[in-house]
C-alpha cells in the first residue's frame, strides 16, 4: 500500500511538474505573442501615422498639382497665343518679303537705268574731253571779271560817298541862300549891265561851305537865249563843282557845260546832280579842281 502511495505521489508530482511547465510554456508563449502583437501595433500605429502624414503630404501636392495645372492651362493659353502671334508675325514677314523682292525687282531696274545713264554721261563726259582743257583759260577769265567786278564795286562805293557828299554841298548851299540866275525867258530881253567882281583864290573846303557867295546876274542874249551861270564851289578831294544853274534855266543830267574866266575857256565840265536852282558836275580831263575857281563863269555848251 505505501508503495501504491508512492508511485501515485511521484506521477502527481510528474503531472504537477508537467502541468507547471505547460503553464509556463503558455505563458511564455502568451507572454512572447502579446510582445509581438504589441510590436505589431506600434508598427501598425507608426505605419497609420506615417500613412496620414503621407496622405497629408499627397493632400498637399495634389493642391500643387492643381495650380500647377492651372497655371500650366494659363500657359497653354499663353503660348496659343505666342504662337498665333507668331503665326500672324510669320505671314507678315511673308508679306513683307513678297514686298522686300518687289522693291530687289525696281531697284534692280533702277539700277540698270542708273547704269545706263552713268555709260551716257561718261559718254558726254568723253566727248566734253576738249571743253575740260579750256578750264584753266575760263578760271584766267572768271579772276579777271572778279577784278573788274571788285573795281567796278569799288568805284561804285566811291559814287555813292561822292552822291551823298554832293547833296549834302547842295542842300547846305540852298540853306545859306545863294542867289541863282533867272530862269529863261523866251522873249528877247534888254541885256542888264554886270555888276564887277573881283578873282577870288579858293580856299579851304571848309570856308568855302560857310561863305555866302554873291551871284551876278544872268545876261541873256537876244539871238541865243542861252543861260550863263557861275561857279559856286569847288570840291578838290572828290573833284567835283557845284553851280548855281539848275533844273529852273534846263539844265539836264549828263549835260556838258563850259568853264572859261574872262575870255579865257578852262575846259568843260559833265553834270550829274540837278537841283531846282543848282547842279553837281563832274571835271572832264584834261580839267581839273586845281584849274578852276568860284565865281568862274559857266555857260551849256
Amino acid at each position: 500500500m505505501k508503495i501504491n502511495k508512492n508511485s501515485s505521489g511521484k506521477v502527481l508530482v510528474i503531472f504537477l511538474v508537467i502541468f507547471v511547465i505547460l503553464s509556463l510554456s503558455l505563458a511564455g508563449l502568451a507572454m512572447f505573442f502579446l510582445s509581438k502583437e504589441k510590436e505589431r501595433r506600434i508598427s501598425t500605429e507608426t505605419a497609420l501615422e506615417q500613412s496620414v502624414a503621407n496622405a497629408v503630404k499627397l493632400e498637399a501636392k495634389l493642391q500643387d498639382a492643381i495650380k500647377q495645372g492651372f497655371l500650366l492651362q494659363e500657359k497653354n493659353k499663353e503660348a496659343d497665343e505666342k504662337i498665333n502671334g507668331l503665326l500672324d508675325e510669320l505671314e507678315l514677314q511673308e508679306g513683307i518679303r513678297e514686298e522686300l523682292k518687289k522693291e530687289n525687282q525696281a531697284l534692280k531696274e533702277k539700277f540698270e537705268t542708273e547704269a545706263r545713264a552713268r555709260a551716257e554721261l561718261q559718254e558726254k563726259i568723253d566727248s566734253n574731253a576738249q571743253a575740260a582743257q579750256r578750264l584753266p583759260d575760263l578760271e584766267a577769265q572768271l579772276q579777271t571779271e572778279q577784278g573788274v567786278r571788285q573795281e567796278l564795286e569799288q568805284k561804285l562805293s566811291a559814287a555813292e560817298e561822292r552822291a551823298k557828299t554832293l547833296e549834302e554841298a547842295l542842300s547846305k548851299m540852298q540853306q545859306q541862300g545863294i542867289e541863282s540866275p533867272a530862269p529863261i525867258e523866251t522873249a528877247p530881253a534888254v541885256q542888264q549891265p554886270q555888276e564887277e567882281t573881283a578873282p577870288v583864290v579858293e580856299q579851304e573846303k571848309s570856308e568855302n561851305k560857310k561863305e555866302e557867295v554873291q551871284l551876278e546876274k544872268i545876261v541873256v542874249a537876244p539871238a541865243k537865249a542861252v543861260p550863263e551861270g557861275r561857279v559856286v564851289m569847288v570840291d578838290g578831294e572828290t573833284e567835283f563843282v557845284i553851280v548855281n544853274l539848275g533844273a529852273n534855266h534846263g539844265i539836264k543830267e549828263e549835260q556838258i557845260l563850259s568853264v572859261s574866266r574872262g575870255k579865257d575857256l578852262l575846259g568843260e565840265i559833265k553834270i550829274t546832280r540837278v537841283q531846282p536852282e543848282m547842279s553837281a558836275a563832274d571835271f572832264i580831263p584834261p580839267l581839273t579842281s586845281r584849274q578852276v575857281r568860284k565865281d568862274d563863269s559857266v555857260v551849256i555848251k
